[in-house]
């Protein structure tokens, strides 16, 4: 057991609000940098002449490096968490302006890696640090805020980027650096240093670390790939017959702006009726809605892609305290695997859907990326642990 000094200033309530609106600040730069590329993918396509099935090997490269998350916070747990949100949201964010610049499918690849990798470094500490610094029994409602944060950079930076496009043209995307350069001096003291307050550590193995987080990472992939199928191909098959670049783009900041809805009430109604009941309930509707979009005109589209994105985001801030109360004397290892290992198999996902446009096409795709979401319901309804919700680890109040 390793005890160490608790930081008192958390006990501040202003000072902990300030520091948690950074963090959340912080969190929309980086999942915007890391979650744009679909609002300007199909002039990307046109611009490289690619075909549509790259598609899903473009989304996979920006997405696979989210397999890093559980070695990343596993450091962080570790080492301090400062030390890596700065340099994680400046990799991110920086590979995402430079995407504009690129002249290759080559060093577009290389770009989104490491846009990958800067996410990675970013998202297990940052995870983890607002649950310390919810000082809460139940933190669902805290970690809430937080991802509300990300969902506002994921819907908002789509859209942007498309408009970006079509009236500067790629290189206009440069512009992305500036909010991070105003940023980057708050961040690194924003995040409470996980080397200053009382922890437990426990030496296990690493297949003693992951096995119960199996089924939660199972039900994590499943849920991704729905996500990323959705956000990647609904903008395409829009452009492809015959919409606009921002249209589409608004197709998916619609989906993403209204699932913050999802975060916010995802976190409270798991609190009041039961994490199983909610993780169950938004996998079947998921893909419901996704399906019903694909057969109603425009107007309604938005309604039920607003739908969507609440069912979809609804999770995140359920699954993810599971997985820290599965591993409470590493949260941000589980944290990595929770969210960064569940992306990867979204991505390897993805990547298997657009294998299959070719074959089945874009509309055929989507049917498919319903069928697998599906099958997160069963996984919800027997598999999955529920694990009484705690304090943050190892802090004592």
């Amino acid at each position: 057991m390793n005890t160490l000094t608790p930081d008192l200033s958390l006990d501040v309530q202003p000072r902990r609000t300030l520091r948690l609106g950074v963090l959340t600040l912080a969190h929309f730069l980086n999942d915007g940098a890391v979650n744009f590329l679909p609002g300007i993918l199909p002039a990307i396509l046109v611009r490289l002449a690619l075909p549509d099935a790259d598609a899903g090997l473009i989304m996979s490269a920006l997405l696979i490096g989210q397999a890093l998350q559980p070695a990343m916070g596993w450091l962080a747990d570790r080492y301090g968490r400062r030390w890596f949100f700065l340099p994680g949201l400046c990799l991110s964010t920086a590979g995402a302006a430079l995407v504009g610049v690129a002249g290759s499918l080559t060093v577009l690849i290389v770009l989104l890696l490491a846009v990958g990798v800067g996410n990675s470094a970013f998202h297990p500490p940052g995870l983890a640090a607002a649950r310390d610094l919810a000082h809460e029994r139940h933190a669902s409602g805290i970690l809430s805020i937080f991802l509300v944060g990300g969902e506002l950079g994921r819907g908002l930076w789509p859209f942007l980027a498309s408009l970006i496009v079509i009236h500067f043209g790629f290189r206009g995307l440069l512009i992305f650096l500036i909010p991070t350069a105003l940023i980057a001096p708050w961040i690194f003291h924003a995040a409470p240093d996980s080397r200053t307050r009382t922890t437990v550590r426990v030496n296990r193995s690493w297949r003693t670390r992951v096995k119960p987080l199996l089924p939660l990472l199972c039900f994590a992939g499943l849920r991704a790939t729905l996500v990323y199928a959705s956000v990647t191909l609904i903008p395409l098959l829009w452009y492809r017959r015959g919409g606009s670049l921002v249209i589409g783009a608004t197709l998916i900041s619609v989906q993403l702006l209204v699932g913050v809805i999802g975060n916010l009430g995802g976190g409270w109604l798991a609190d009041r009726l039961g994490r199983r009941r909610i993780l169950s309930v938004m996998s079947l509707l998921s893909p419901l809605f996704l399906l019903s979009y694909l057969a109603v005109p425009l107007p309604w589209g938005y309604l039920l892609l607003g739908c969507l994105g609440i069912t979809l985001f609804a999770t995140l801030p359920v699954v993810i305290p599971i997985g820290q109360d599965l591993c409470p004397d590493e949260p941000a290892f589980a944290s990595g695997v929770t969210l960064g290992l569940g992306n990867a198999i979204g991505a390897m996902g993805l990547l298997l859907l657009g294998a299959l446009i070719p074959v089945i096409g874009l509309e055929g795709a989507v049917w498919v990326a319903c069928g697998i979401g599906f099958l997160a319901l069963p996984v919800a309804l027997w598999a999955l642990p529920t694990p009484s919700p705690r304090s943050p680890a190892g802090v004592r109040h």
